[in-house]
């Protein structure tokens, strides 16, 4: 029993549970998370020399080894999708000395790629309770409803980018519309958990709230790829579900894209279809999008080894095309950047990461309703990043390895349930041989 609960490779045995594990480490993690989407030094200019962010990761990390010390296993979980991410790492770190310019690539490591994925370390280790999920969870729909409302506000006031369309939030990740659309689609999931299982009207009242600024928010900004991982997500959750027919899937769909059109400001519609139809984008993105896309294609098997981290735009600029902001594609950014095998490796990390929500949600276990319903919104999530990854360059911002970290914490959670599920009840063996 003990061998079959080890070969997942963990440091850290399943059956140990720590519900009060480093509580301070995680209430500094909740504090990060809400400087990261809401950046509320670039509102409030007093607090930027404060470097909250940096506080605040130091608090965690520094709380978290202290915590651990002494503790059976070690700092950290090492499952297979932890394996899967240190290799991403280590192809980055590779990739620094070959680079078109070393200097950016090193820059783009430290500033963006590392802290990514120290939160993810974080997360991973940190969510070992179903309270600490449900707090995270909060803590995003705060994020959501502050960006939303940010976002109808500068509709309202007319605070418009060139091509007519909505400035995003203070924060780096919501700071254009397109990154505000795509932030408030992945938080979208967890929002409606917490409007599912509210506990009061009050609860029931804000998270209804929360989601419908949310989605009219991402309306206003206008963003295609917004709207797409949307749509994907609805039908995704739909198609899930047990009992519903495929075709009640389609008409709950229809209908959602209906009054989405129908109420949507002028302009709106044409807009999505130029998605398809090229000759209906006014700004000309749509067709310079899909031939960066193709050029994409075609520098990853020209250089399968990559060309450095973050020297997509570098390589499209010395190739004529002129456009800085690069492939708007994650999977192409890390096949052109990081080479061909790491961008092989992510796609099997985003795989894994989905099949185990998946294969947790597909397993009833008594009295953890809630385990499946993380599943459920973490799936959910998961499955709209890996739609807005075709249209979206972001490839090692803290999206992804936020959600990636919560799929982690949430399979160790399950793994700990599924033996102490065994030793009670013999019953339960399906659930963890499903598990393992």
């Amino acid at each position: 029993m003990q061998h079959a609960a080890n070969s997942e490779t963990m440091i850290r045995p399943a059956n140990v549970d720590f519900p009060s594990h480093a509580p301070f480490a995680y209430r500094s993690l909740l504090f990060l998370i809400l400087i990261i989407f809401i950046a509320p030094m670039n509102y409030i200019p007093a607090l930027a020399p404060l470097r909250l962010a940096l506080v605040f990761a130091l608090f965690s990390i520094v709380a978290y080894v202290f915590s651990s010390v002494g503790q059976a296993g070690g700092l950290s979980v090492l499952s297979a999708e932890v394996k899967l991410i240190l290799w991403l790492v280590f192809f980055a770190l590779i990739s620094i000395p070959q680079s078109k310019w070393p200097g950016g690539s090193f820059d783009m490591l430290i500033d963006i790629f590392l802290k990514s994925v120290i939160v993810f370390f974080l997360i991973a280790n940190l969510l070992t309770t179903s309270e600490r999920f449900r707090t995270l969870f909060w803590a995003l729909a705060i994020c959501a409803a502050f960006n939303a409302v940010v976002g109808i506000y500068n509709y309202r006031t007319g605070a418009f980018l060139t091509g007519e369309r909505i400035q995003g939030g203070f924060s780096g990740l919501t700071s254009n519309p397109n990154d505000l659309a795509l932030s408030l689609d992945l938080m979208i999931p967890f929002i409606w958990y917490l409007f599912l299982s509210a506990k009061s009207a009050i609860q029931k009242l804000m998270t209804a709230c929360t989601l419908c600024v949310s989605m009219t928010s991402i309306v206003l900004t206008s963003s295609r790829g917004g709207a797409i991982t949307f749509v994907g997500m609805f039908l995704w959750y739909l198609w899930q579900r047990p009992g519903k027919s495929r075709a009640t899937v389609l008409v709950w769909a229809s209908l959602l894209i209906g009054v989405v059109l129908v109420a949507a400001p002028e302009g709106y519609s044409e807009r999505m279809m130029s998605s398809f139809d090229f000759s209906k984008d006014k700004s000309g993105s749509a067709d310079i999008r899909w031939e960066m896309t193709k050029a994409g294609v075609r520098q990853t098997f020209e250089h399968p080894q990559g060309i450095g981290l973050g020297m997509n735009n570098l390589l499209n600029h010395e190739e004529g095309m002129h456009w800085d902001a690069g492939v708007h594609n994650v999977y192409l950014q890390i096949s052109t950047e990081l080479g061909l095998i790491p961008g092989v490796l992510f796609i099997a990390l985003l795989w894994k990461l989905i099949a185990n929500t998946g294969r947790i949600r597909s397993v009833a276990v008594s009295d953890e309703t809630d385990v499946n319903l993380f599943a459920q919104a973490i799936g959910c999530s998961l499955m709209g990043f890996a739609i807005a990854g075709l249209f979206f360059p972001v490839a090692y911002h803290f999206h992804f390895y936020i959600l990636a970290g919560m799929a982690v914490a949430l399979k160790q959670m399950a793994d700990r349930m599924a033996e102490t599920h065994i030793e009670s009840n013999v019953g339960h063996h399906r659930f963890y041989r499903v598990m393992g």
